[in-house]
């Protein structure tokens, strides 16, 4: 393992002092290019073209990179530590010394110390300083994943930590009571979508937003997905997001049920032929009608301000947004409506509404047909997509 690991540094450190060549004569973004042609990621390719530019004014760290005495990600981190504090010699030469024995993360612990104490002649706090290398970098990762990375000083990190942490322990709560299928990195992940997109009911103006306290109200947010029209089968097809990255048709069912509707009409060359007004999103006062009328997900029982709204007759099919064709159903139980089709039906003694698993068929039925959406004024015209602004 210790001699793979040394022909890989060798041969990643071989691809650096290319890269460096190669930008001299082209520059960063070209040689960025390059890399990106040799099945490396986009993010790793401009990684790769930075260090490579960075150590160039570190002749002896460039020639340890080259020979596998330092890693990549280790001349990276002290391109940039230069970079932004200059190093003297003796400071390049006891980094150059700890880097053949330290680990990356342990090594990137020392840059930073070290460079911390090369800015601390400038007057500056080391909270200040921190600060002035904040970060976040928001990118296209492997699987369609997207990927943060953020690097904040430490007073606004921990405010971070205790906003996450408060928001998966509250999340914890509901799993604990409804069992759901969740892991503690899937709650952090769903905490962080939370906070960052979400805000607290007891936010000024919360109660003119008709949001019950001690929950989140949606974020001033538009998501834009598309779906083509098939007037002959009186179906949607092919949904994608606005940059033509595919959806699945339960999800975009899932996500119109709380959104506002934008019927257009586009050419055959993509021109806009008609724009509509948005429709059909549930009104402020509805959703809070159906707060105090369900008292939470019809499914599971999960508390109100974690629900979206459904409608029970899909929209797709003309179903009305009117009060007695919405119910609340958590995201768990609403992709179970629309991609499992779990239906909601209301209880003839008690008037509430119940989420059942479906009845079991030999052949599964035929959905049903309600007739087609159409756009106002022009119901024969063929729609070739529907603009979908999810809040």
């Amino acid at each position: 393992m210790g001699e793979a690991d040394s022909v890989r540094r060798r041969a990643e450190g071989y691809l650096v002092g290319l890269i460096a060549r190669y930008g001299e004569l082209e520059g960063r973004s070209a040689a960025a290019s390059v890399c990106h042609q040799f099945g490396i990621s986009a993010h790793k390719a401009r990684h790769l073209a930075r260090t490579a530019e960075g150590l160039k004014a570190l002749p002896d760290f460039l020639a340890a990179v080259q020979h596998g005495r330092l890693s990549a990600d280790q001349g990276g981190l002290v391109a940039e530590s230069h970079k932004r504090a200059p190093m003297s010699a003796q400071d390049q030469q006891e980094l150059l010394e700890l880097g053949g024995w330290q680990g990356c993360d342990e090594y990137k612990k020392t840059v930073a110390a070290r460079e911390d104490q090369r800015r601390a002649v400038d007057g500056m706090s080391r909270s200040e300083r921190q600060r002035a290398r904040r970060s976040l970098k928001v990118f296209d990762g492997t699987g369609g994943m997207v990927v943060l990375h953020a690097e904040l000083d430490q007073i606004a990190g921990d405010r971070v930590k205790v906003a996450l942490g408060a928001m998966s322990n509250k999340m914890l709560v509901d799993d604990i009571a409804f069992d759901p299928v969740r892991t503690f990195e899937q709650r952090n992940a769903d905490a962080l979508v939370a906070l960052i997109t979400q805000q607290p009911a007891d936010a000024p103006n919360s109660e003119a937003d008709g949001q019950c306290g001690g929950g989140v109200r949606p974020q001033k947010t538009v998501l834009v997905v598309t779906a083509d029209y098939d007037a002959i089968e009186s179906r949607l097809t092919a949904a994608g997001l606005i940059d033509g990255t595919p959806i699945g048709l339960d999800e975009i069912r899932r996500l119109a049920c709380d959104a506002d509707i934008v019927p257009m009409i586009f050419s055959a060359d993509g021109q806009p032929l008609y724009v509509g007004q948005a429709q059909r999103a549930p009104a402020k006062a509805q959703k809070l009608a159906l707060y105090r009328r369900d008292r939470g997900c019809v499914g599971c029982g999960i508390r109100p301000q974690a629900c979206d709204v459904h409608h029970i007759i899909p929209w797709e099919h003309n179903g009305p947004t009117n009060i007695d064709n919405l119910v609340l159903l958590c995201p768990s139980c609403h992709r179970k409506a629309h991609k499992l089709g779990y239906p909601v039906e209301q209880d003839d003694q008690t008037g509430r509404f119940i989420l059942h698993p479906p009845a079991r068929h030999s052949h599964p039925p035929p959905p049903p047909r309600r007739g087609p959406i159409q756009p106002p004024r022009l119901a024969n015209a063929c729609v070739s997509n529907l603009l979908f602004c999810v809040q």
